[in-house]
């Protein structure tokens, strides 16, 4: 699904990425539960492979063709309007953002082995939006304060305080903390849901499907980026390839946070 978010990123990492024109995909992996793409300089990005029932069965028209190919060419994928594609595309975008976020260029600060939702300082009388089902997450923030809202746009993801994405409309705009799945990046949801999230203390996105730079979200009023980066490949899309997901990947990865190291309200975006 395209989105401003997902173009300026694109250009972005044209931008910055040494020799990007050079950079090739080496291996790519669709598994049930997470897609990985491994570039010809080594680096690794993962996306979330949405499984609802818009793309169970859709098929990859790059199919065959994607390994060998122009990493920037596959990147453009994100900007498709079918699902597929976009999951690859977004992990390309993440392989990408590797290589700039070991340079650490840009003006944001890394935390190092840390989890996103211990960053996140939650009082008693805060409301917290969970803008998808991210399950560990659930208790700490429970542990924390009793407002939390859940909404999650896959109909397969049931529970009695789930509610379903259109709660967003009405619940989003009167939190004080929104948390936002990554894979709200690839359906199309994340600009709005970042317009939504204007009047909240800390927006935080956050899963392996956000291991991305951060600046047009940051540019965004996003405070806080959770993603991964990945330490051991080979087991990474072993796993992939075999159906697994974030459990059975877990030895594979490191987690960290970004967060801006300050704030130049003229580059602010006032939707």
């Amino acid at each position: 699904m395209p989105g401003e978010i997902v173009r300026e990123l694109l250009m972005l990492l044209e931008k910055r990425v040494p020799h990007v024109t050079d950079i090739r995909v080496s291996d790519v992996r669709i598994g049930l539960g997470y897609t990985g793409i491994r570039l010809s300089t080594g680096h690794v990005g993962v996306c979330h492979t949405l499984s609802d029932d818009l793309i169970c069965c859709q098929r990859i028209g790059r199919a065959g063709t994607i390994s060998g190919s122009p990493v920037l060419e596959i990147a453009e994928l994100a900007n498709s309007w079918k699902l597929g594609e976009a999951v690859v595309g977004i992990a390309a975008i993440n392989a990408l953002s590797q290589i700039i976020l070991e340079r650490n260029i840009g003006s944001y600060m890394f935390i190092e082995d840390a989890d996103c939702i211990d960053q996140i300082q939650i009082k008693e009388d805060d409301t917290v939006a969970l803008v998808g089902y991210i399950r560990p997450f659930v208790p700490v923030i429970r542990s924390k304060t009793r407002k939390l809202y859940v909404m999650e746009k896959n109909p397969r993801v049931e529970g009695e305080d789930v509610l379903p994405e259109t709660a967003c409309m009405e619940i989003v705009p009167k939190a004080d903390i929104v948390i936002i799945t990554g894979t709200a990046i690839v359906n199309g949801t994340i600009d709005h849901l970042l317009e939504l999230s204007r009047n909240a203390r800390e927006v935080a996105v956050a899963g392996p499907t956000a291991s991305m730079i951060p600046d047009p979200l940051f540019k965004r009023r996003v405070t806080l980026m959770g993603g991964i980066k990945i330490i051991n490949p080979e087991r990474l899309l072993q796993v992939i390839s075999e159906g697994g997901g974030v459990p059975q990947f877990k030895e594979t990865y490191k987690q960290y946070v970004i967060r801006p190291t300050r704030i130049d309200v003229t580059n602010i975006i006032d939707a």
